[in-house]
C-alpha cells in the first residue's frame, strides 16, 4: 500500500516517504548500502593517492569498479519560487543516499578525506585539510617527533 500511494502522489518520492511514518528500510539493506559507499570511497582515496604509480591496466580497474556503482539518475525541474529554484525528484532512498554521497565527495570546498594520523574518513573544513581534529594533528606531530628522536639517540 506504500509503494501505491507513493507512486501516485504528485509529489517526489522521497518527500512522500520522509514524513510516512510507515516507510522504513531494514538494517541490513542500509548497511549493504552503507559498505558500497565506503567501497567507492576508500577507492576514489587510493586512487587519487597512488595515480602515479598505477599503470594504465590498474587505473582501468579502478575505473571500472566505480562505474559498477552508477545508480538510477534523479530527476529534477525547476520551480519559480522567489527565485528559479532547481528540485530534485528522487525516486528511492537509495537514489537520495547516492547522491547526497557523491555530492560531498566531489565538493571541493569541503571534501571528504581521510586523516592521516587516523585514517577515520571526516568532512574537511577547508580544502587543505589533512587531520579530522586539532587532537589528530598533536598525535601525528608527537608521534613523528619521537621517530626523529629516536633516530638521533
Amino acid at each position: 500500500m506504500m509503494a501505491l500511494t507513493l507512486t501516485m502522489s504528485d509529489r517526489p518520492v522521497a518527500f512522500g516517504a520522509e514524513f510516512k511514518k510507515e516507510y522504513a528500510e531494514r538494517i541490513d539493506w542500509i548497511i549493504r548500502i552503507m559498505r558500497d559507499l565506503s567501497f567507492v570511497f576508500i577507492t576514489s582515496f587510493l586512487y587519487y593517492n597512488d595515480f602515479k604509480k598505477l599503470s594504465d591496466s590498474q587505473k582501468n580497474i579502478y575505473r571500472k569498479s566505480i562505474a559498477i556503482f552508477d545508480g538510477i539518475a534523479p530527476t529534477y525541474h525547476v520551480e519559480l519560487l522567489d527565485t528559479p529554484t532547481m528540485v530534485w525528484d528522487f525516486n528511492s532512498l537509495l537514489t537520495v543516499v547516492r547522491t547526497m554521497f557523491y555530492l560531498l565527495l566531489t565538493d571541493k570546498k569541503t571534501p571528504l578525506r581521510l586523516c592521516k594520523h587516523c585514517q577515520e574518513p571526516f568532512i574537511a573544513s577547508r580544502p587543505s585539510a589533512v587531520f579530522c581534529s586539532p587532537a589528530c594533528k598533536n598525535r601525528y606531530n608527537v608521534y613523528k617527533s619521537r621517530g626523529r628522536n629516536k633516530g638521533e639517540e
